[in-house]
């Protein structure tokens, strides 16, 4: 048997947890980036070039990813909650 959730609240939170963890990627992206460039001013040898090529690999994915947890957010979860909350009368 299937059934709907309704929790008003539930879905709020996992929203706002969704938001978070958008957000704290993009940081620690931010943050990663800046040691590496620090790092790469005095480091120059082939296991480095090769840590920095697959960082950058990374952030190919991880930025298009925190741009679809956005969107799933914005235009799926959001709008599900504002229907649920009129569908209650909340």
């Amino acid at each position: 048997m299937s059934g709907v959730i309704n929790d008003v609240d539930s879905l709020n939170l996992f929203r706002r947890q969704l938001n978070e963890t958008s957000d704290d990627l993009r940081e620690q992206l931010r943050k990663t980036e800046q040691s590496i460039e620090t790092v790469a001013q005095g480091w120059k040898d082939s296991q480095f070039d090769k840590f920095k090529e697959g960082f950058e690999k990374d952030k190919e994915i991880i930025e298009p990813l925190c741009k679809e947890i956005d969107e799933f957010e914005a235009e799926i979860l959001y709008p599900l909650e504002k229907t649920l909350r009129t569908y209650l009368a909340l």
